[in-house]
C-alpha cells in the first residue's frame, strides 16, 4: 500500500476547533474540492514521502537526540491566505507568526532526515496549516471576501509536540500521528 509520512507541529484541540469555525464560514461561499478534517490540521516540518521503515527509525531516533532540550514555546494562528492563483488557489490556509524557535526546530528536524537519507523538498520553510484544497468555484476565488466571512483572529498556544505522522489516503481524517515526541 503506498501511504506517506510527515513530521508535523501539533496543534492543539481548542486551536483545531477555532480554526474548524473560521473554515465553517468560508465553506458555503467558497467551493474547494477538500476541505480538511480539524484532526487533520498541522504545521509540516519535514514531509518523508513513501518511507522505509529502516530509514524513518533513523530520522526519528536522530530528531529525538536533536530536539532532546528543546522547551515547548509559545506561537499564534493569524490570518489566512492562499498558494497559487489568487483567482483559483491551490491551498488555502491559516497562518503562523513568524517564530524564531519554530524555524529553529524545523532545521533540526530537516537536517536529521536528511543525514537519515532522506532527500527533502528545498522550498524555504513557510509554516501554515492546510484548511482545504483545489478551489472549484465557478467565480473567481477572492482572498479579502473569505478574510471578511472568517473573520481570523490571531489566537496563541503552547507549541509543545512534534509528531511522525502518517498518511491514510481517502480516510477522513487522514492523518495518524504513530510516534510523538514532547519538548520539555
Amino acid at each position: 500500500m503506498n501511504t506517506h509520512f510527515f513530521f508535523a507541529l501539533v496543534l492543539p484541540d481548542d486551536i483545531k476547533h477555532h480554526l474548524h469555525n473560521q473554515t465553517n464560514e468560508v465553506k458555503s461561499e467558497f467551493p474547494f474540492k477538500k476541505w480538511l478534517h480539524p484532526a487533520d490540521y498541522h504545521i509540516t516540518m519535514a514531509f518523508l514521502g513513501n518511507a522505509e521503515d529502516t530509514m524513518k527509525e533513523e530520522a526519528l531516533e536522530k530528531i529525538k537526540r536533536a530536539l532532546a532540550n528543546e522547551q515547548s514555546f509559545e506561537l499564534k494562528v493569524e490570518g489566512i491566505d492562499v498558494f497559487g492563483k489568487k483567482e483559483s488557489p491551490r491551498i488555502l490556509w491559516a497562518g503562523v507568526k513568524q517564530e524564531e524557535r519554530l524555524t529553529s526546530i524545523q532545521k533540526k528536524i530537516y537536517a536529521s532526515c536528511v543525514e537519515a537519507g532522506f532527500e527533502l523538498d528545498k522550498k524555504p520553510f513557510k509554516p501554515h496549516i492546510t484548511l482545504a484544497r483545489k478551489f472549484e468555484g465557478e467565480t473567481p476565488f477572492s482572498i479579502n471576501e473569505a478574510r471578511q466571512l472568517a473573520k481570523p483572529e490571531a489566537k496563541a498556544f503552547q507549541a509543545s509536540q512534534i509528531a511522525l505522522y502518517q498518511t491514510h489516503l481517502g480516510a477522513s481524517p487522514s492523518y495518524e500521528p504513530v510516534y510523538t515526541i514532547n519538548l520539555q
